[in-house]
């Protein structure tokens, strides 16, 4: 069989989800792959799940890294590898079946470098459902970049927010012709990031399709881009970049910009994150420690007009000063705004008092209301809308119901109205007052951010 993709699939301890992760790659519309799953040591069963499906499908081979590295276990699938392209699936998520088919489609026809799309966010419901939120690479005015071949001025500028590897596959040419590997440092943080600046370095054409393929999972509470040393790892991975690749060496003009753009964004999103869930405590070694280091590079490429404001979009540049110069200042105001983050929350909660509420409007608006009250552990009984052609279907498990019946049951048990719409609803508040429901029943100024 000639190989057109070639699917590396490292994993560690995650018998919960490697079946539907290979039932995912295993039915790919493209046939023509190979499936490299490299296991560094599981002791969950794991590794006998992988054995019982190469022996159904000769398509799958089953490697051992000694070494519990995601770096290490991607770079030996590349050596092992034979086709044409090479992709990443992590196990514990899936993609669609015609993922790779799409992507192989538009490599092979141009001679592309990487082609990659976009993927969705995976939340599991307490009802059972899954909850799926695209993550689009491109807004505005760049929405035109999908489906173009990009050059490398274009491909560069992607560099802090084209930041996943697994939604792409690489030309393996390409891959070895630049010397492009992982870094193999312990465990499974943050490895992409070496990856994508070396391939944002040496590629020459790229397309992103318009189209969603890869579910990735976000409530697997151990997931590495959890842990509170997130930015000790981000510092590892920027280093070794730096000193043992010598990447900054070989960047000039705008690559060396965009590089500094995004270890500068990569340092003030993980820091913020960090700084949220030690509560303030900037003293942390696992924020003191890395601090030292990601304030030298990046102080040194403001004070270079490597990094300037227009760079930045609004607040950014602000936050970025500020952290410069004070770490203490800085995580007081994360931890201010923060705090009325929590507290505009918790105001919300108690005009709700525990009642059980019905979400007026089906639109993306109501989508993310209801994911709000399944992480606020409101009791949601179902939406209603003024779209006829909802009545009796379901959205993520709720029904849908008509204003009529949204008056029959508000009358019968004490629910709540929630407008889930930025616009009309103070129409909908007055067309639901004057069918009788009373205002303390409804609710219209929604916490900032849903």
């Amino acid at each position: 069989m000639n190989v057109k993709v070639s699917v590396i699939l490292p994993s560690l301890n995650v018998a919960d989800y490697i079946e539907r992760c290979l039932e995912s790659v295993i039915h790919q519309s493209l046939k023509e792959l190979e499936i490299l799953c490299v296991d560094a040591g599981s002791a969950d069963g794991t590794k006998e799940i992988l054995d019982k499906y190469a022996d159904k499908d000769p398509r799958i081979k089953v490697l051992y890294s000694g070494k519990k590295s995601y770096g290490r276990q991607v770079n030996m699938g590349l050596d092992y590898a034979s086709g044409e392209y090479a992709a990443v699936l992590e196990t514990d998520d899936w993609i669609d079946r015609d993922m790779y088919q799409c992507l192989y489609k538009h490599a092979a026809a141009d001679g592309l470098d990487y082609v990659a799309a976009d993927f969705d966010l995976v939340y599991r419901l307490q009802n059972g459902a899954d909850y799926f939120v695209r993550q689009r690479l491109f807004h505005g005015d760049k929405q035109d970049w999908y489906g173009k071949i990009l050059e490398p001025c274009q491909i560069t500028t992607l560099r802090s927010s084209d930041y996943v590897l697994w939604k792409g596959i690489y030309n393996r040419k390409f891959l070895k012709d630049n010397h492009i590997r992982l870094h193999e440092s312990p465990g499974a943080a943050f490895q992409d990031m070496g990856f994508l600046q070396q391939v944002k370095t040496y590629a020459r054409k790229a397309r992103y399709v318009d189209q969603s393929f890869y579910r990735y999972r976000q409530d697997r509470e151990n997931a590495s881009s959890k842990e509170l040393d997130g930015l000790f790892y981000y510092e590892k991975e920027f280093h070794w970049i730096n000193e043992e690749l010598g990447l900054c060496n070989i960047m000039k003009g705008i690559d060396k910009k965009y590089y500094y753009f995004t270890m500068s964004i990569s340092f003030l999103t993980k820091y913020d994150q960090i700084i949220a869930a030690l509560n303030g405590d900037w003293q942390d070694q696992r924020l003191a420690g890395p601090y030292t280091w990601f304030r030298r590079q990046v102080a040194e490429a403001v004070n270079r007009g490597i990094l300037e404001e227009d760079m930045y979009g609004k607040g950014w540049w602000e936050k970025l000063i500020l952290l410069l110069a004070s770490q203490e200042d800085y995580s007081q105001r994360i931890i201010e705004a923060d705090n009325e983050k929590k507290q505009e929350v918790q105001n919300f909660l108690e005009k709700i008092q525990n009642r059980p509420v019905i979400i007026f409007g089906c639109g993306k608006r109501g989508e993310r209301l209801m994911f709000f009250c399944d992480r606020n552990h409101i009791c949601m009984e179902g939406f209603c809308d003024n779209n006829s052609e909802l009545y009796g279907k379901e959205r993520f498990g709720f029904p849908v119901i008509s204003p009529m019946d949204l008056k029959n049951k508000i009358s019968d048990k004490n629910y709540v109205v929630l407008l889930s719409m930025r616009n009309g609803a103070e129409a909908v508040y007055r067309q639901l007052t004057a069918m009788g429901i009373k205002e303390d029943r409804i609710l219209n100024q929604l916490p900032e951010g849903v």
